[in-house]
């Protein structure tokens, strides 16, 4: 099987990662004023303990409040009036909009699939802008929703789609499936938050939406599936949560999540290597190495445990100081780059790992095409 016809959105707000951390200590600074603590007081917690903009030089979002001067008018972080910013409704209610609009810009330039898979961790709503916009097809169009998995979605949503076009005898005959991520991560902020953990996660997420297509037929453009993997690594279920609360969905994210990655990547690999029948040292001499950059330890931790050069993980290390993380979207993002990259010749294996809550591991090996 393969995928193909990648199709990304980005975002219409673009900030410096400078101009993010101001914006954000400001936000903290006006939700709690009642603590005396001044916006450069804040500001040194970002730069202390948050991504420095040699790590990602750039972010961008859908919320149009991000960045903005005049907090009065904020939509969703009206801090001056509500401390915690607006509830999960009014949250989701501009979810729901922003992303009919995304749908409707994707399908006004490709024709509508068998199946439609829409991924995301950031915004929940029945019936779903994707469940919407497949009513608009002249033809039956099956909605799937896998969400709520984190950086790590885009793995279930291509078991998923593999499943869908292997099951001809159960589901019929299907040509193709579409899977579409809109992750929108600036909605979950809490300004009233401001612990060290809360800090870190502010200064690393972005916005993002990506579509992409599975099919039986190669396309011009693409990579061929050769094998996908999934574990989830023992006694880590209290290293990463996202949860919903009142004010936006809340993660927790453990400092030591790289180096819990990084001490069960090489065996990971091993063990779903050689029983898929591949042989790691082989594929390392001329493979790219996909990482989800998760952050710049998680990069490195796969890059040291693997046994890597660094010119392997380049694509991972340059989409996070692009784009910064952008959930579930961001292996996709990492996958169109490859497609779009020349200097990467037709044959090159490329091996994908995403993570996120369970600990759980993903893994794929693809060939460009």
């Amino acid at each position: 099987m393969y995928i193909g016809n990648f199709q990304s959105i980005k975002p219409p707000y673009e900030l410096s990662q400078d101009d993010c951390v101001n914006w954000l200590s400001t936000a903290h600074h006006l939700a709690q004023n009642r603590f005396h603590y001044t916006q450069e007081e804040y500001l040194k917690m970002f730069h202390r303990v948050g991504c420095s903009p040699q790590q990602i030089k750039k972010r961008y979002f859908f919320v149009p409040d991000m960045g903005g001067k005049n907090w009065e008018d904020n939509e969703i972080y009206p801090v001056k009036e509500k401390n915690h910013g607006v509830s999960m409704h009014h949250r989701h209610e501009f979810f729901h909009r922003t992303v009919q609009d995304l749908f409707h810009k994707i399908y006004a330039e490709r024709s509508f699939p068998d199946d439609l898979i829409h991924v995301s961790c950031t915004g929940y709503v029945s019936p779903s802008a994707a469940q919407m916009e497949a009513m608009r097809s002249p033809k039956p169009v099956t909605v799937t929703h896998s969400y709520h998995m984190g950086c790590y979605g885009a793995f279930p949503a291509l078991r998923m789609a593999s499943g869908f076009l292997a099951n001809e005898n159960i589901l019929g005959k299907k040509r193709d499936v579409d899977l579409v991520h809109t992750e929108l991560c600036s909605l979950h902020l809490n300004p009233q938050d401001p612990t060290l953990e809360q800090i870190v996660i502010q200064s690393l997420f972005a916005d993002g939406c990506i579509a992409y297509r599975m099919s039986h037929d190669r396309p011009p453009e693409g990579f061929k599936i050769l094998s996908l993997y999934e574990e989830i690594i023992p006694d880590t279920a209290n290293a990463m949560e996202w949860m919903v609360s009142d004010w936006g969905m809340k993660m927790t994210l453990s400092k030591d999540v790289p180096s819990m990655v990084g001490s069960k990547i090489r065996e990971f690999t091993h063990r779903w290597l050689t029983n898929r029948g591949f042989d790691l040292s082989e594929i390392k001499k001329q493979a790219l190495f996909a990482v989800h950059p998760g952050g710049p330890k998680i990069i490195d931790q796969v890059l040291e445990h693997l046994e890597l050069r660094e010119e392997q993980v380049t694509a991972s290390r340059k989409l996070l100081f692009d784009r910064g993380n952008m959930s579930s979207a961001t292996l996709p993002h990492l996958w169109e780059e490859i497609v779009k990259d020349d200097s990467v010749p037709s044959g090159t294996k490329v091996v994908s790992y995403a993570f996120g809550p369970g600990l759980t591991v993903c893994a794929g090996l693809m060939e460009k095409l």
